[in-house]
């Protein structure tokens, strides 16, 4: 392990202790010194945009987001953070072909599943959203939010027997979201 790679370990370390505290701009400033090494820049690019989301900086958290895969062209987490920061600025759409992304370079990335479940949604296109939860259940089957989902869309449907099933089952994996009911 050369020096460089030793101190951006330290850097990242203390980088995401820092951020995990709620001390976001250290954390930044501490995965600034990894850039300077010039290495894991995709990661921290993508660590740096997950940080400005948190702050509601959407400008610099897309810049970031950018830059990552400008770094890593198939670096799904920076697609992910890109899609949750474009939701939140109201663009759906583009949050969809971000989150598609996402599932292009990783068929399995459950995270993004659920997110274009959510899109879907919020566009009232139903039975898409439909068809992303039952994607997200069988690649995890104990994601209670993804059958929580479904039956809340199932319910609104009419389709209440079915409704319930999924509803039950959420709860039966994840008591406390009870509390959304």
């Amino acid at each position: 392990m050369t020096v460089n790679s030793e101190l951006a370990e330290q850097y990242l370390s203390a980088g995401d202790t820092l951020q995990k505290s709620g001390k976001l701009e250290e954390a930044i400033a501490q995965y600034q010194k990894i850039l300077a090494l010039k290495t894991d820049e995709a990661v921290v690019h993508s660590k740096i945009a997950e940080i400005y989301y948190a702050q509601q900086k959407y400008v610099e958290a897309i810049a970031s987001c950018y830059q990552a895969l400008r770094k890593q062209p198939t670096f799904v987490a920076a697609y992910k953070t890109l899609g949750n920061i474009l939701q939140a600025q109201g663009k759906i759409d583009a949050a969809i072909r971000a989150y598609s992304k996402a599932i292009e370079f990783d068929p399995n990335f459950v995270e993004a599943y659920v997110n274009l479940g959510s899109m879907f949604y919020k566009q009232e296109r139903l039975d898409d959203a439909i068809m992303y939860y039952h994607k997200a259940i069988a690649i995890q089957p104990d994601l209670a939010p993804a059958y929580w989902n479904l039956g809340k869309i199932l319910e609104q449907q009419g389709r209440i027997n079915e409704s319930l099933f999924y509803q039950k089952k959420a709860l039966d994996l994840q008591p406390e979201l009870e509390a959304f009911k």
